[in-house]
């Protein structure tokens, strides 16, 4: 890599493309929701021939329909920097990057944060969990903070939908 550009929003991303022309570009997608499309059309436009590699702050409902939008591959915030490099260096040479690469998995999981997921799970509440493990509300707060980061998910309720198929692993 011999220059890498940061940009502060779309507008500012379409200036330094059309300017400095990159090989791939790494877009955050997280607040387009379901107007990737569009919200990807005028770098595509300043663009087209350029990579995209969409990185989102969640591990993404669809992955396909963010490919059908015009990424080459999906990153996401709990994603190495070696998971990123490797979706880069696929997307120069046309590779699609697989499904849930650098997505969450429970192998990432400390012991405390799989049995956090686990009570989190029957619905118990953060002092119901404390109580149960007999640590303190805050810890399990930190806790459960921590695996929702690395399961790329925003509440209980996305934890307990992933944690069916993680904790079965």
């Amino acid at each position: 890599m011999s220059r890498c550009l940061l940009a502060g929003d779309r507008d500012e991303a379409i200036a330094l493309a059309e300017r400095h022309r990159p090989a791939v570009a790494v877009v955050d997608v997280s607040d387009a929701g379901p107007f990737v499309g569009s919200y990807l059309a005028p770098l595509r436009a300043a663009r087209p021939s350029m990579p995209l590699v969409l990185s989102s702050q969640h591990a993404p409902v669809n992955h396909a329909k963010l490919l059908a939008a015009g990424g080459a591959g999906l990153v996401t915030a709990d994603s190495s920097i070696e998971a990123v490099l490797e979706a880069v260096r696929a997307a120069l040479i046309a590779e699609e990057v697989p499904p849930g690469h650098g997505v969450g998995r429970s192998d990432q999981l400390s012991e405390r944060e799989r049995e956090v997921l686990v009570l989190l799970c029957t619905g118990a509440t953060n002092r119901e969990i404390a109580a149960a493990m007999n640590v303190g509300t805050e810890t399990v707060k930190k806790h459960a903070g921590a695996l929702y980061r690395k399961l790329g998910v925003r509440n209980r309720t996305e934890a307990a939908q992933r944690a069916t198929t993680l904790l079965a692993a």
